[in-house]
This record gives C-alpha cells, sequence and structure tokens, in this order.
C-alpha cells in the first residue's frame, strides 16, 4: 500500500515528571517513528527496544518477500488445513472481515494481480485479457477460510496472499498494545504513514498530525488533524503510476476486474485501530466516492478524506464526522 507522507507536530518538553522520548527503527519497508511519555525510572530505552522488537517479529510472520516467513510458508503449502503463527491467524481474519464490510474492496489474495501489473510498470506492455482473467481466478477473499483456532484453509489457487494494505497498520496496533502493558499510555507509533496514537501526552487534549494533499490549483495543503486513541492513514495512486499509449494506470488494482485503476484518488481515514485505518483506505481507494458513501450509511467508526483529481472533474469529499477531527 503506498502512503503519502504525513508530517508531525508533535507536543514538545516534559510534563509533570513524565518526559518525552523519541527512537526511529528500520523495518517493513519502512523507517518507523516512536514517540512516547514515560518516567525515566520505566527504563524508557527497555521498552522501546521491547516495541521495536516486536516489530521485527510481525515482519517475520507477515513479509511476503523473506522466503521463509509464516506467510511465506502458508502460499507455498500444498496442505488444505495449515496451522499457522498467532499473529498470522488473526490478521488473517481480519483481512477477511474487512473484505466483506467492504463488498471485496479490499482483499489481500490479489498477489497474482499484483505481480502482474508490477511487471506491465516495468515493461510498459498492458496485460492481456487473458492474463488478467487467469490472475483473478487465483483469488478471492472468500477462499480464506478458518476451521479451527489458528488453522488456515485456503481453497483453489487464492495462495498469493498480500498483506501490505493492513500490515502497517497491524504492526502499529501491537506496538500501542505492548507499550501500554509496559505502563505507558501516552505514545505515537508512526508506521511509515499509518500512525496510531493512545492517550495524549499529559497536560494536552490530543496528538497534533498532519497529512498533505493537493488542492484544485494544484497547490499543497497540509492539513492539521487532532488525534488520541485512534489511528490515521492514507492511500491512493497520485504519486504511483505508469502511462502507457497515453492512459494512466494506477499501482492500485479492482479486485473485481483486475484492472489497475485510473482514477487519481488519494483518501486518509481515521479509525480506532491501525488496522481498520489501513484497511478502509485501501478500499476507499478502489471503490472511489460510491463505495465511502456506502460505508459511510452504515455508521461504521471509520471516517474519510477523498481527493478525486481526474482532469477536468476535480472533486473534494469527507465524511461528516472527520470534520471534529480537524485542527483549524
Amino acid at each position: 500500500m503506498n502512503y503519502v507522507i504525513l508530517c508531525f507536530l508533535l507536543w514538545f518538553g516534559v510534563a509533570n515528571s513524565q518526559s518525552r522520548f523519541e527512537y526511529s527503527h528500520q523495518q517493513m519497508g519502512t523507517q518507523i517513528r516512536l514517540v512516547f511519555y514515560a518516567e525515566i525510572q520505566q527504563n524508557p530505552d527497555s521498552i522501546a527496544q521491547l516495541v521495536f522488537k516486536r516489530i521485527d517479529e510481525l515482519n517475520g510472520v507477515l513479509s511476503n518477500y523473506l522466503p521463509d516467513s509464516d506467510l511465506t510458508r502458508l502460499s507455498k503449502t500444498s496442505k488444505t488445513n495449515v496451522s499457522v503463527h498467532d499473529d498470522l491467524f488473526k490478521i488473517l481474519q481480519l483481512s477477511v472481515h474487512y473484505s466483506q464490510k467492504t463488498h471485496g474492496a479490499f482483499d489481500i489474495t490479489l498477489g497474482p494481480l499484483i505481480a502482474l501489473w508490477k511487471e506491465t510498470k516495468k515493461t510498459k506492455v498492458l496485460p492481456t485479457t487473458e492474463q488478467i482473467q487467469l490472475a483473478l481466478e487465483k483469488t478471492g477473499y472468500h477462499n480464506i477460510q478458518f476451521p479451527s483456532l489458528n488453522v488456515v484453509s485456503i481453497q483453489g489457487d487464492a495462495k498469493q496472499l498480500d498483506l501490505g494494505g493492513i500490515g502497517k497498520g497491524y504492526a502499529a496496533d501491537e506496538a500501542i498494545k505492548l507499550l501500554q502493558e509496559n505502563g505507558i499510555s501516552s505514545a505515537m507509533v508512526d508506521m511509515g504513514g499509518d500512525i496510531r496514537v493512545s492517550d495524549p501526552p499529559v497536560d494536552k487534549d490530543y496528538w497534533i498530525v498532519g497529512f498533505g494533499y493537493y488542492n484544485k490549483e494544484g497547490k499543497e495543503i497540509i492539513q492539521k488533524i487532532k488525534l488520541k486513541n485512534r489511528a490515521i492513514a492514507t492511500s491512493g495512486d497520485l504519486y504511483q503510476y505508469v502511462w502507457i499509449d497515453g492512459k494512466r494506470y494506477s499501482h492500485i488494482i479492482d479486485p473485481k476486474t483486475g484492472m489497475a485503476l485510473s482514477n487519481n484518488i488519494q483518501v486518509t481515514t481515521i479509525a480506532p485501530n491501525g488496522s481498520m485505518a489501513d484497511a478502509y483506505a485501501s478500499a476507499f481507494s478502489v471503490g472511489g466516492q460510491d463505495k465511502a458513501g456506502f460505508i459511510e450509511n452504515r455508521n461504521t467508526a471509520v471516517e474519510f478524506f477523498m481527493v478525486s483529481d481526474v482532469p477536468g472533474n476535480y472533486q473534494q469529499l469527507n465524511s461528516v464526522g472527520f470534520e471534529d477531527f480537524l485542527l483549524n
């Protein structure tokens, strides 16, 4: 999943007996930023190491790049029922849940299509109808089933899974959970654009983050957002695309048609947790305004801001609840 760069406008200094600590770590293909408030006697350096160790562990389970990851082994196995790691089981269940909620707009089984369009980006040659159809036959979230605890059954050939649209959000959630278990109630985890925060710093009402987008005149706007115990994620195709025969093709793929999108869209979501924000940002990028309106009418806990930059038809759309998070 592609993310625009999110900027941070954080509160600095010392709040009561707690001080601000900041750390960074390279993993999951991005620079991770960890900020939290703690007392010196809590040994913040050790806590940060625990968090980064947990993220490293998750990468070893969820990566589709590592040849020996749990996800890769699941994708390669010929068995029908497979016992998997706790985290892999949980994230697969979450993924299928969000696929159902978004009517398939979010789908982690698109590995064959992703590989096909990556090759297209290199060669500048569009895949044939037959190639797309063959790849589509190897996809479908409904092929992932859960016969029992920590056991996954993948039907047919839909085994080339890609957790890029939810993995970082899940990791941010797990990091916040671990921090809370170690007595850290005020924290922010940035997974290269997927951000999850817990309680705000002492004597503050919220964390302040921001996201960027382009207005109708092509000017970049940085919008400040106030958050506590929430997550924010941004997805879209304004930056990753390829031109072929005068037409623009995105890195985002429609699970129903197998075609790369050309709708020039960027979506920012706010949700109670990182997994949800991540998944729905991907779903709205695929479904556009129609899908966003459908989800909003179902009274979900997800708020969104969407920019559609189709030439000659620039549009902005946001849920009513999104405005509650704006800091003017």
